[in-house]
C-alpha cells in the first residue's frame, strides 16, 4: 500500500490537512502525518522553521516517517512561506527521492515563479529546490488522478510517452519535463466539487473543531486560483452552488463529537455563511439535529456578510446555538467601502451588528486599519468604531493593520501597476547569464495619503513591527484588550491632530502651486493632475481600468482635497480667485520656505509628480 506524507506550512492545523488526508484515504493509501512521533499532523509555523537548522529538520522528517513515503504533499498557503520553502524542500529531497507536490493559495497563484526561480543556496552549494509538481486550485480535481501514477522512483526514472500522456490529461498541475526541457501547465478544470469533497473538519485546539460547508468552485472558475476569501465576489445570486446541501455530514460530526467529549466549540469557517438565506436556514436546521444527536451543548460561531442579515435568520441561528458571529469589513467609511466593492454599505454593517445583538448573538467585528487608498477619516473612523468594541477589559473587535495582497489578486496587480510594491530578495534564485538572480518578493506598500503613511509608520513603531507583510490580529493572536485600546486611542489622537493641518499634503499642494501655477491660478483638477501626472490610466491592466483607472494618488488625494485647501485658505497661505482657481499667497510663500527648510530629507518626493531637490526649491523661493 502506498504511503503519502502530508505537511502544512501553517501556524496551526488547517482544513487543508483534513482535505489532503481524506483524498489519500479515499484512494486506499496510508497518510503519514507524524504518527511515528506521536503527532496527529505535521504543521510548521514560519517562526519555527526560520529558527531551526536544516540538519535538525531533516532528522525530524526522518523520525516522522517521511523518508519511507512514496509521495510527499506540502501545503504552502502564504507568501511568507517562500522564506522557508527552500529549506523544507531540500530537507525532504535529502532524505527521500519521492515526488514532492506543492499546493495552496500562494503556489496556485505564483506557480510560474516558484518553478522558474528553482535554486537556493545551502552550505556553499546551489541546490535545485523546485517541487516536482504544483497543484493549482482544488486538490480534489488533480490528486486522485496524479497520486496513482507516482512512486519513489518517478522522478529518477525515464518517462515514456504513455506516462507523459497520462500527466497531460490531469487538470490543474504544473511540472517540468525531464531535464528541465520545458515547463508544462495543464488545462484548468473548473469542475464542481461534490458535497462530500466540499465538507471537511479539523481539530485545532483542545476544545475546538472547525468545519467548512462551502468551497469556492464558482470563484475558481473566475480567477483560476487565489485567495479563498475572494470567493465572496463570485458567489452572489445564481452562482451560489458550491456548498453542502444535504445532511450527510451530521452523522460524521456527531460520531466524532461523541468520541471526543471534551470538544465544546465548533467554528464554521465559511466567510459567506449567510450569502443565501434559504441555505443558511437549512444549515441551522441541520445543526439543531446535530445538537440532539451529540447529547450535549455545542457552541457554534460563524462568519457573516453584513448584507442581507435579518431578524428571522438571526433567530434561526440562535436556536441552533450559534453564540457568536464574526462580521468583517475592509473599511468603515462609506466612500472606501464602496471603492473596495465589498457588496455592502456601512449602514448595513451597523444594522447587522445591532440585529445580532438583539438576537443574543455576540457580534465580533474584524476590521482593517490601513488600506492603500485610505484617507485620515477612514483610519480615524475605524479606530473609533474599534474602540467601541472594547469594554470591561474585553475586546469583541479584531484589528488588522492590513491584509497584504496575495500574488495575482486584483489589488496586487493595481499596486504593481503603480510600482508601489516594496520588494525584498527571497531565497529563490533563477539561473541567468553570468550568475543567479533572486526572486524579488513584495512585502509592503506606501499609502497614497502621505499623512496616513506617517500614522501607519508610527503605529508600526508602537507595535514593534516593520511592514504590512504579516497577516495578524494586533496586538497578538490572543487579544490583549488593554493594549489594543491603548494603540487605538493613539491612532485616533494622531488622526485628530493630523486633520488640523494635513501637514504633508499641504506642503505638496503649496509646492505644486509655486512651481506650476505661473501666476494664473490653478483649478482642483489641475493640481490633482500634476500630483498624479506619472500615474497613467494605461498602466492599469485592461480589465481593471474601468473601475480603477484612477487608482492611487488621483483617487486618494481627490477625496481630501477640499479639506486640505480650506486649511490653506483659512491660514492665508492660498487664495481662491473669482474663477474658483487657487493661487499661492505671499504669506504662503513665506510659510513654504519654512516648511521646506524644516524638511529632513535632501530631496522631496511629491506623490506621482516627481522628486524636487530641497536646495533648488529654497533657491527658487529666495529668488522671488
Amino acid at each position: 500500500m502506498k504511503k503519502i506524507g502530508i505537511i502544512t506550512l501553517t501556524r496551526k492545523n488547517s482544513l487543508a490537512y483534513s482535505v489532503l488526508k481524506r483524498i489519500v484515504e479515499d484512494l486506499s493509501y496510508t497518510p503519514v502525518c507524524g504518527e511515528a512521533i506521536g503527532a496527529d499532523c505535521l504543521f510548521f509555523p514560519l517562526e519555527e522553521l526560520a529558527l531551526i537548522g536544516h540538519d535538525f529538520l531533516g532528522d525530524f522528517f526522518e523520525k516522522a516517517g517521511i523518508s519511507d513515503v512514496d509521495t510527499i504533499l506540502v501545503s504552502a498557503p502564504y507568501t511568507a512561506n517562500l522564506f522557508v520553502l527552500p529549506k523544507v524542500i531540500w530537507c525532504l529531497k535529502s532524505i527521500n527521492p519521492a515526488p514532492i507536490i506543492l499546493g495552496g493559495n500562494e503556489a496556485s497563484n505564483n506557480y510560474k515563479n516558484l518553478m522558474l526561480y528553482r535554486f537556493s543556496t545551502f552550505a556553499n552549494r546551489v541546490i535545485d529546490i523546485a517541487p516536482d509538481f504544483i497543484v493549482r486550485g482544488s486538490a480534489e480535481n488533480a490528486l486522485p488522478s496524479l497520486l496513482p501514477l507516482l512512486n519513489k522512483t518517478t522522478i529518477t526514472k525515464e518517462w515514456d510517452r504513455d506516462f507523459l500522456k497520462k500527466l497531460l490529461g490531469i487538470p490543474n498541475i504544473v511540472f517540468w519535463l525531464p531535464e528541465k526541457r520545458a515547463l508544462v501547465s495543464t488545462m484548468f478544470s473548473s469542475e464542481d466539487l461534490t458535497e462530500r469533497d466540499i465538507f471537511s473538519f479539523v481539530r485545532y485546539g483542545e476544545k475546538t473543531i472547525a468545519i467548512t460547508l462551502q468551497r469556492a468552485c464558482a470563484w475558481a472558475k473566475k480567477s483560476r486560483g487565489g485567495c479563498l476569501f475572494c470567493s465572496i465576489a463570485s458567489q452572489f445570486g445564481n452562482d451560489f452552488h458550491c456548498a453542502v446541501q444535504s445532511d450527510f455530514f451530521i452523522w460524521e460530526l456527531s460520531a466524532f463529537l461523541r468520541d471526543n467529549p471534551e470538544i465544546e466549540y465548533l467554528d464554521i469557517w465559511d466567510d459567506t455563511f449567510n450569502i443565501n438565506e434559504e441555505w443558511a436556514v437549512k444549515i441551522c436546521g441541520y445543526l439543531k439535529v446535530l445538537n440532539k444527536k451529540v447529547g450535549r451543548e455545542i457552541r457554534y460561531t460563524c462568519f457573516l456578510r453584513p448584507k442581507g442579515l435579518n431578524e428571522k435568520l438571526v433567530r434561526e441561528m440562535r436556536e441552533a446555538n450559534i453564540r457568536a458571529a464574526f462580521v468583517g469589513a475592509d473599511a468603515l467609511s462609506e466612500g472606501l467601502s464602496k471603492r473596495l466593492r465589498r457588496g455592502c454599505t456601512v449602514a448595513e454593517l451597523n444594522r447587522s451588528i445591532e440585529t445580532l445583538g438583539r438576537g443574543k448573538i455576540q457580534p465580533n467585528l474584524s476590521v482593517q486599519m490601513f488600506s492603500p487608498e485610505s484617507v485620515i477619516d477612514d483610519v480615524g473612523v475605524t479606530a473609533t468604531v474599534a474602540l467601541s468594541g472594547i469594554k470591561k477589559e474585553k475586546s469583541t473587535v479584531h484589528v488588522h493593520l492590513y491584509t497584504f495582497p496575495l500574488f495575482g489578486s486584483d489589488i496586487y496587480k493595481l499596486l504593481e501597476a503603480r510600482n508601489n510594491l516594496d520588494r525584498i530578495p527571497s531565497p529563490l534564485l533563477k539561473k541567468e547569464k553570468g550568475g543567479f538572480a533572486p526572486y524579488l518578493m513584495a512585502y509592503d506598500y506606501m499609502n497614497y495619503d502621505p499623512d496616513v503613511e506617517e500614522i501607519k509608520k508610527k503605529t508600526y513603531k508602537l507595535l514593534d513591527v516593520s511592514t504590512s507583510f504579516y497577516v495578524k490580529t494586533y496586538p497578538g493572536d490572543n487579544i490583549d484588550a488593554n493594549k489594543l485600546k491603548k494603540v487605538l486611542t493613539e491612532v485616533r489622537t494622531w488622526c485628530i491632530e493630523t486633520k488640523k493641518t494635513h501637514k504633508i499634503k499641504s506642503l505638496w499642494y503649496m509646492i505644486i502651486l509655486f512651481l506650476e501655477e505661473k501666476g494664473r491660478g490653478m483649478k482642483k483638477q489641475e493640481i490633482i493632475g500634476f500630483l498624479s501626472r506619472k500615474d497613467s490610466t494605461f498602466q492599469i491592466p485592461g480589465k481593471l481600468r474601468g473601475p480603477y483607472g484612477d487608482f492611487g494618488y488621483r483617487y486618494t488625494l481627490s477625496r481630501s482635497f477640499n479639506e486640505v485647501i480650506d486649511i490653506l485658505i483659512k491660514n492665508g497661505w492660498v487664495r481662491r480667485t473669482n474663477k474658483k482657481e487657487f493661487r499661492l499667497a505671499s504669506e504662503g510663500i513665506e510659510k513654504l520656505k519654512l516648511m521646506v527648510g524644516e524638511a529632513a530629507e535632501r530631496h522631496l518626493n511629491i506623490a506621482a509628480y516627481g522628486k524636487t531637490e530641497k536646495v533648488d526649491l529654497l533657491k527658487a523661493l529666495d529668488d522671488l
